[in-house]
């Protein structure tokens, strides 16, 4: 039997241990949930083990390291670095290493020469691919789902067994239920990872998964959906099938999730909501600047009034937890009052504050960088001591002026006063009794916030202060108040963690003593073929589809395809007649070189009568493009 590793590595700077009294305090908001579904997806030959970095510390300092046959590794953006730094430990000790998750499907090119194996893309087909292939002795270094898989067939239940012994020391378990979002956000790279159209879980597994999770001692989950409520007749199916199921429990398990601004005009899905028992909800406000939402393209926030959208939200008794971003190309230095009186006057009891940043692949990338505004994430700073808190060059202001007016406003934030203020907001707005039981708590319990937690008087005094309005206004309200007042607690701490290094940041950058590098790699996609192209796909997709003998290699074909064409004719600026004659002679070529290396009989030169099966073209599209530019990537030297 061989060993698998698999690591999700810490995006903290450093890793800290908190113990009072023998107890570990906890140590990390989520459970890993794409570590857990690929263990799921894991034959029963192999034999698995989870290890997560913000629960267990530095993965080089364990002596179970170098026990293992394959090691694979989790990325995101925020402990990309983290990452790199993972797979260089290993690679040194001649580990045969993997890494798959966002950070590399965003961004490959950096992931490249520390990691004998990328999967890029979503892991249900391509890990069972990869492991076979490893198995067999022969094994490619990319593997790339291009196409979106279907969630209700191939993702299998995640596998908790690894971690069952840490189940205390998370805030929340977690479960996907959809994948994707239609809401094409400038910023977002949600529709590049996951795609435009959504895809559902089916009920009977979400269900099974809440209750694993419930067996093991799990009290609040997390819904890890990109936009939980976008279908809102699919969203009142699950929540009516999970009401009765989380009332079967001794104790309801307390949820959360992602959606959008809209749920505030569906009074139904709000009710079933609230008797679900989800107690808070991550909403993208983003911002109260109308021309930044236009700007953005986050038009569904346009359509009413915010401040009295989240206050129908707070109604139900529903936390909000606020997604809010400064640096749009419409926010001068007036924006950090801005934003501040309006998240307390809409009472959001939880923020989510953030600089805008431009994630490699989005839109917003592509328009900076043609701008000259993208900074170049390899070289702004000495590694060894900065990171890059933004990589944009705003408009309206300087670099330092959004970072100074950001600290301003984030530290702002996480006072006890401001968080008083929209609690007290919060609590005075709520007039629907929730029908899942509560356990009612004393004054001096609810000040008891567990361990690890040492508070000086006036945190000990504003807590008090809530906790008594609270059961003065809406007494039924106490516990899922304190789970509330826990969460600023925690992360009112990580906001002063986080403050030093920016300070650093901003006085390098006011000093000139920071060399600020912009990502100058050239755009090799020429405009002329993105406003072709969606014209010219459906024809080269059926083209290719119909000459190629494992169909399922369609998407695989169309990006080596438009990559070869893209490199031969480099440059153009204008689309002639004899530019398709050549991508349908190249696209050909690559049909046939692809049936040749297949086991099944060549097809014919000539179109099949082969029928095409209905697809999204504008989704498979999407993904193609995505593919061609990151290949294309590989052939620039940085």
């Amino acid at each position: 039997m061989k060993n698998i590793l698999l690591i999700n590595p810490s995006y903290k700077l450093e890793i800290r241990w908190i113990v009072n009294e023998g107890e570990i305090d906890v140590k990390a908001d989520y459970m890993p949930l794409g570590l857990a579904t690929v263990a799921g997806l894991t034959p029963d030959e192999y034999h698995v083990d989870i290890w997560d970095e913000l629960v267990r510390g530095p993965i080089e300092e364990s002596s179970l390291a170098l026990e293992y046959d394959l090691v694979g590794v989790t990325s995101h953006s925020a402990n990309l670095g983290r990452t790199l730094k993972i797979g260089g430990f290993f690679r040194q000790q001649g580990c045969l290493i993997a890494v798959g998750g966002p950070g590399v499907t965003s961004n490959p090119d950096r992931c490249r020469k520390h990691f004998d194996v990328l999967l890029i893309g979503e892991a249900e087909l391509i890990w069972p691919q990869f492991l076979r292939e490893w198995q067999s002795g022969s094994y490619k270094s990319e593997y790339r789902q291009i196409e979106k898989p279907d969630i209700s067939l191939s993702s299998p239940l995640p596998k908790w067994d690894s971690i069952a012994s840490d189940i205390k020391r998370y805030a929340m378990g977690t479960i996907q239920t959809t994948r994707g979002c239609p809401i094409d956000c400038e910023f977002c790279d949600v529709i590049y990872l996951y795609g435009r159209r959504q895809r559902h879980k089916r009920i009977d597994q979400i269900l099974q998964e809440v209750q694993n999770l419930q067996r093991l001692g799990v009290k609040n989950i997390s819904f890890n959906d990109d936009n939980f409520t976008i279908n809102h007749r699919i969203a009142k199916d699950v929540l009516q099938a999970l009401i009765p199921r989380n009332n079967e429990f001794t104790k309801p398990l307390r949820f959360m999730t992602q959606l959008s601004i809209d749920i505030a005009r569906d009074d139904e899905l709000l009710e079933l909501l609230a008797k679900a028992n989800f107690y808070e909800v991550l909403i993208g406000i983003e911002t109260p600047n109308k021309d930044s939402l236009k700007e953005i393209g986050k038009y569904n926030n346009l359509k009413g009034d915010l401040v009295a959208e989240v206050h129908k939200v707070l109604s139900y008794g529903i936390a909000v937890r606020g997604a809010m971003i400064v640096g749009f190309d419409h926010d001068d230095v007036s924006i950090f009052d801005s934003q501040y009186n309006f998240i307390q006057e809409c009472y959001m009891p939880s923020i989510s504050m953030h600089m805008l940043n431009a994630p490699v692949g989005t839109r917003l990338w592509r328009r900076l960088r043609g701008e000259g505004r993208v900074i170049d994430a390899f070289s702004i700073a000495d590694k060894s001591t900065q990171r890059l808190f933004n990589n944009i060059i705003p408009k309206l202001m300087s670099r330092v002026e959004l970072m100074q007016g950001f600290r301003n406003l984030y530290a702002k934030l996480f006072t006890w006063e401001s968080f008083r203020e929209r609690m007290f907001g919060f609590i005075s707005l709520v007039c629907y009794h929730p029908e899942v039981l509560q356990k009612r708590e004393s004054i001096k319990d609810l000040l008891d916030l567990g361990p690890g937690l040492d508070l000086d008087t006036e945190s000990c005094e504003s807590m008090a202060e809530i906790f008594r309005y609270t059961e003065q206004k809406a007494p039924h309200l106490l516990e899922r108040v304190k789970e509330l007042v826990v969460q600023f607690v925690r992360y009112r701490a990580s906001a002063y963690d986080f403050l030093p290094g920016l300070d650093e940041q901003i006085r390098l950058e006011s000093s000139n003593k920071i060399k600020i590098n912009l990502d100058k790699r050239p755009v090799m996609i020429p405009q002329v073929f993105r406003d072709a192209y969606k014209s010219i796909f459906p024809d080269v997709y059926s083209r290719v589809y119909l000459k190629l003998a494992e169909k399922d290699k369609t998407p695989e074909v169309l990006v080596d395809a438009l990559v070869e064409f893209l490199v031969h004719e480099e440059g153009f600026s204008r689309l002639e007649e004899y530019h398709i004659a050549l991508l349908n002679e190249i696209a050909d070529k690559t049909c046939e070189r692809f049936n040749d290396q297949s086991t099944k009989e060549c097809v014919s030169s000539e179109l099949s009568n082969t029928s095409i099966p209905k697809t999204s073209h504008l989704q498979l599209s999407e993904d193609v493009l995505k593919g061609v530019e990151q290949e294309l990537f590989k052939l620039v030297q940085v």
